[in-house]
């Protein structure tokens, strides 16, 4: 279902990070809690981190966090060669609990200095130029901060801004912030900038503003399966779970090959006891994992 091999499956076992019990015949049953789990850990390997990192890491983490299941309930994910712990704007290493800032340039540093500043996400890069904020009008918000730059050549429309937004995402997030703000500036029913704005501050830990913009871009497409499921992410983030389920459910009904609705909405629907619910739910997602 996971696409797991028995041997790492069995070291995970060996390892203590998972704890399953034995059928009447012996075999191994493993808890829904464990495939959340497996599904985390495989998902950190994918990112290019060894199997074995990857295990001995969550292992250590598991005996620092107060229950087994909270190791489900945090973010993770892989950066820089380590496995980080993510939780809003708070960012640390789960080997060692080192704190992370991620660190852009500073006005008035030079360049070089800037440079062989240490930072433990990522080495900085230069920043492509950056479009002018036009003040937003309702009901688009500015969280621009005042960045400005080089003025894109006129007219730009908003899906050129739109386009620009898409191109800065991966070296420069901020600068694509500002262009999708621009783009709703000049189209405020511009769906998909509303869905990639609240995305970029779902990621940058603004969860208010993310839930505003998922909800506007719904409000102008009420089937887009993407922005039910990333509404439902940001409510469980904002600890909101009836209300992330209702989304993910409203993401099922615009499209039923949504695996990780299905996934996310097993897990809620298990948490709170609703153990047949949770394993339909967990049936389409191997199903659908299956046939791909």
């Amino acid at each position: 279902m996971l696409g797991l091999s028995p041997a790492r499956l069995r070291a995970y076992v060996r390892a203590g990070l998972l704890c399953p019990q034995r059928g009447h015949g012996g075999e191994l049953r493993f808890s829904f809690q464990d495939l959340l789990l497996l599904r985390t850990a495989e998902g950190l390997v994918t990112d290019r981190l060894p199997p074995r990192r990857v295990r001995d890491t969550l292992l250590r983490l598991r005996r620092r966090l107060p229950t087994a299941h909270s190791l489900t309930g945090v973010n993770l994910e892989a950066e820089g060669g380590h496995i980080v712990i993510r939780d809003g704007a708070t960012t640390w290493r789960a080997d060692s609990g080192q704190g992370l800032l991620s660190f852009g340039s500073a006005a008035g540093v030079p360049t070089n200095e800037a440079a062989h500043r240490p930072t433990p996400i990522a080495p900085m890069r230069p920043r492509p130029p950056v479009p002018p904020l036009v003040a937003p009008t309702d009901p688009v918000r500015s969280h621009a901060g005042g960045v400005a730059g080089e003025a894109l050549p006129e007219p730009a429309s908003a899906e050129e801004f739109y386009n620009l937004g898409c191109g800065l995402e991966d070296e420069a997030p901020e600068a694509a912030r500002v262009a999708y703000l621009n783009a709703l500036r000049l189209d405020p029913r511009h769906a998909d900038a509303h869905l990639n704005l609240g995305r970029l501050m779902h990621e940058s830990g603004d969860l208010e503003f993310a839930e505003e913009h998922y909800r506007a871009a719904l409000a102008l497409r009420p089937d887009d399966a993407t922005a039910s499921f990333n509404l439902g992410v940001v409510l469980e983030d904002r600890h909101q779970p009836d209300a992330a389920l209702a989304t993910y459910e409203a993401a099922l009904q615009a499209d039923p090959k949504h695996a990780d609705a299905h996934f996310n909405a097993a897990r809620l629907h298990d948490l709170a006891g609703r153990y047949e619910a949770a394993l339909r739910h967990l049936r389409a997602y191997r199903n659908l994992a299956e046939s791909t």
